[in-house]
């Protein structure tokens, strides 16, 4: 029995039917223009979204030690990385979080993550704040994401984001940053 093998009549169309997906897709590996970034920025969800890791949550619950009846919550670990590290204007980053929080169970905890989006010498160019408490509803490991646009008039240079995670006490109280993070990123010319 001979291995299996195309005709020779049937490899041509074959490869023209390859040659044309591949064509065609060339065409969408060109970057977006500006105008097309800024109609997909008006659509796009800029929230972080969080999902709990829960083999990661059980492992690490065999190991700590119970909250000081003080704190309403701890965080051991809070990570940030930027995927790509190099972009140009136009363009969106995405930032991968990770978290793991420790806090008492039941009852709302009024936590916010809040984004700053500097220059590298440190002038603050953007903030966004957003209620978190409701996606960390339990003590545990989280991992999340959130997209991070980079407008038209980015010029090229390094740029640094930070994130804090905050817990609120109430109106009157004072706010907590219980973690921070921050990762740095480079903004290359538009060709």
């Amino acid at each position: 029995m001979r291995p299996y093998s195309i005709h020779a009549g049937r490899l041509l169309p074959i490869l023209l039917a390859g040659l044309a997906l591949l064509v065609s897709g060339c065409a969408s590996w060109r970057e977006p223009s500006c105008a097309q970034f800024e109609q997909t920025r008006q659509e796009t969800d800029y929230n972080t979204h969080y999902r709990l890791l829960e083999p990661d949550t059980q492992a690490a619950a065999r190991h700590l030690s119970p909250l000081p009846r003080s704190a309403a919550a701890a965080v051991h670990l809070y990570e940030m990385r930027v995927d790509p590290y190099t972009t140009k204007s136009c363009n969106h980053l995405k930032l991968h979080k990770e978290i793991h929080i420790q806090r008492r169970a039941g009852g709302k905890l009024l936590l916010e993550e809040t984004r700053e989006f500097y220059t590298i010498s440190g002038a603050l160019i953007a903030t966004r704040t957003e209620s978190i408490g409701h996606q960390l509803h339990r003590s545990g490991f989280y991992a999340g994401s959130a997209l991070l646009p980079i407008p038209a008039k980015a010029p090229p240079g390094r740029y640094r984001v930070v994130s804090k995670l905050v817990l609120k006490n109430g109106k009157k109280s004072k706010a907590t940053v219980l973690a921070r993070t921050s990762a740095s990123f480079q903004v290359i010319a538009r060709e």
